[in-house]
């Protein structure tokens, strides 16, 4: 398809999803036998357009082009942290591949680079293609490559530095990373652990100018650290993000049990909240789980993180799917600031996204900055969007200037303490 080698473009932006997806593509690549490479790849070299060509609306333009065909399996698409994108495909859908790149290519038909095009399209590409059967070895070591250069596209800043040296301390009171081996310890001693006393109650309130806090629904969840004192002490069980997710599918089939054979099952009956992965709403366990609840009488609200969604689109769109008919809803948890604009419940056909305090966000209230997410929350419509890890007053005030009116953290587990 392309006898170019794929190499990184300069751009000054950087995707916030892009080291994990990048990761993502090195697995899939090293995962592929010579059966499976009867496949086209297409890069997309979005970091060359103009930046008022490269906002937030571009960008997700370019990735819902290809939604039928990765909800389909029949592509996977990966995010660089450039903002480029490559889109790995079945070989049978090279057409439908090239009509969305004609589209795109006349989306930005008025960009300097699809007028460079008309005059050297050897240089001025929007897309390079490539052929997996001939083209492979190439694209593993550009995967390599960029799994390697991960953090260094910039210069980190002071406060970075600080943060990173402050991280670095935290990780060594932590203890050594999890290990495979460990991994497998851990998970044969869930089987045995009464999960009762490492549960947590949150609850997430609704602040309505000059009425009281009310409860809406609330979050069940297992206290990491606290199952970390019991059984491995000396272990970051978080430290390997591939090792951690497989960690919480385990407990995700725990908590599914416990939440199924409670006795009084009053929580069930008011409304909560749990955080599972799409691997394990896919499962029996979880079905099982359904079977013995109605999610239409109350609030239940299944929080899925951003990573987990955006490493299996597909898997994500039919379990969406699958959960929106039986009447649950679905929060997109883990969002940041940076992360904050890729993740539209609206677009993503949910119902919450859960946003977590930062202290820099009260610094944006009155900002063109502030005014940005302002708008983006506003957007969304009023009780879509969460504020978490709210420590303090500081953070539902400024929640509040944007126009949220859900929260949930430390302090407004104080506030509802001194109620009742």
């Amino acid at each position: 398809m392309s006898d170019q080698t794929p190499e990184e473009d300069a751009s000054t932006a950087v995707h916030p999803l892009g080291d994990s997806h990048e990761g993502k593509l090195l697995e899939d690549l090293r995962g592929l036998d010579k059966g499976a490479q009867n496949r086209g790849v297409v890069r997309l070299h979005l970091s060359r357009l103009e930046p008022d060509h490269r906002r937030n609306d571009d960008l997700r333009s370019a990735e819902t082009s290809f939604d039928e065909l990765t909800r389909t399996r029949s592509a996977w698409l990966y995010r660089l942290r450039n903002t480029d994108l490559m889109i790995v495909f079945e070989a049978s859908e090279t057409q439908a591949v090239e009509a969305s790149v004609v589209k795109l290519m006349k989306h930005w038909a008025d960009d300097e680079l699809m007028k460079r095009f008309k005059t050297d399209p050897r240089k001025n590409r929007l897309s390079s293609w490539f052929d997996m059967n001939t083209d492979y070895d190439k694209l593993l070591a550009f995967a390599e490559r960029q799994a390697a250069a991960r953090g260094s596209v910039r210069k980190k800043t002071l406060q970075e530095l600080i943060t990173e040296k402050e991280t670095m301390r935290q990780k060594s009171e932590r203890g050594h990373p999890l290990t495979p081996a460990e991994l497998a310890r851990v998970e044969q001693s869930l089987s045995q652990v009464d999960l009762s006393s490492h549960t947590r109650r949150q609850p997430i309130c609704a602040f309505i100018a000059g009425e009281q806090p009310e409860v809406v629904f609330t979050e069940v969840f297992v206290s990491i650290g606290d199952l970390r004192e019991t059984l491995m002490p000396n272990t970051d069980m978080t430290a390997n993000p591939w090792l951690f997710q497989r960690l919480t599918q385990t407990l995700d089939l725990r908590v599914l049990a416990q939440m199924s054979r409670r006795d009084d099952r009053s929580l069930l009956q008011e409304g909560f909240s749990i955080n599972l992965n799409v691997a394990t709403i896919l499962s029996e366990e979880f079905l099982t789980f359904d079977a013995n609840i109605n999610p239409t009488m109350y609030e239940a609200v299944l929080e899925l993180r951003i990573e987990d969604i955006f490493s299996d689109p597909s898997g994500f769109a039919f379990a969406r799917d699958f959960l929106n008919e039986r009447g649950y809803h679905i929060c997109v948890d883990g969002l940041t600031l940076d992360t904050f604009p890729f993740a539209d419940p609206i677009r993503m056909g949910v119902t919450y996204g859960k946003l977590n305090w930062a202290s820099e966000i009260a610094g944006m209230i009155g900002t063109e900055r502030g005014e940005e997410l302002k708008a983006m929350i506003m957007m969304r419509k009023r009780g879509r969007t969460i504020m978490a890890r709210c420590d303090s007053e500081a953070a539902i005030r400024a929640g509040q200037q944007l126009g949220i009116t859900l929260f949930q953290g430390r302090y407004v587990d104080s506030l509802m303490r001194e109620r009742y």
